[in-house]
């Protein structure tokens, strides 16, 4: 079986003020000194785990997360664009309670994300692409280490879409968003391509083996 740690990118400027994201790479969406700080915990987490590569998304807020974390070890960290969070299109950086004001039937009220349809009005990433290449990227990466433990560092739409695919295919704006930081864990067979998850949404705080 393959293992995937799914780590969500640490605290931004952009989460700290309830702004979208998406595809967003300024200043905005890099990590504010909490994030940085929180990102160093887990340097302590990966003495007691076994790691043998980590893979992170190219946008700055996840690289410099997958950075830090892997600081001082000898993972190799490599990238992937199929890790990259999904776009808003016009959307990309603007304040969620702005949004949530003038699009309502665009958003979800309880897990504060947009559903699919918003594309139709922000010409953003469609989800049904966006599930694809990041499916793309779990199945691929499970035939190339079918035994192997592998940390992967992305953003919350990518992590609850790998979840909700793992889970039959659900919405994945059926639940929340992963917290900053948090840690989820899936595992699939190579072979048959059938998948567990193991956990989702784990906080950093008191984590020994991952």
């Amino acid at each position: 079986m393959t293992t995937l740690l799914l780590i969500r990118h640490g605290e931004t400027y952009a989460n700290r003020l309830n702004y979208i994201q998406g595809t967003l790479n300024n200043r905005l969406a890099t990590l504010t000194e909490q994030g940085i700080a929180d990102a160093k915990a887990y340097q302590e987490v990966l003495k007691h785990n076994q790691i043998d590569f980590a893979y992170t998304s190219p946008l700055k807020r996840a690289l410099a997360t997958s950075k830090i974390i892997c600081n001082h070890t000898n993972i190799n960290m490599r990238v992937d664009s199929r890790l990259s969070e999904i776009s808003y299109g016009q959307w990309n950086g603007t304040a969620i309670a702005d949004l949530k004001r003038q699009y309502t039937t665009y958003f979800d009220s309880e897990t504060n994300d947009v559903y699919p349809h918003s594309i139709e009005i922000n010409n953003g990433e469609s989800f049904a692409h966006a599930r694809k290449r990041v499916w793309t990227f779990v199945t691929e990466i499970s035939r190339e280490y079918p035994s192997q433990t592998i940390l992967v560092v992305t953003h919350g739409w990518v992590i609850k879409n790998i979840i909700s695919l793992c889970l039959n295919n659900i919405d994945g704006t059926a639940f929340k968003n992963p917290r900053n930081l948090s840690v989820s864990k899936i595992q699939v067979d190579p072979v048959t391509g059938k998948q567990k998850v193991c956990y989702y949404n784990r906080p950093l705080k008191g984590i020994g083996k991952l």
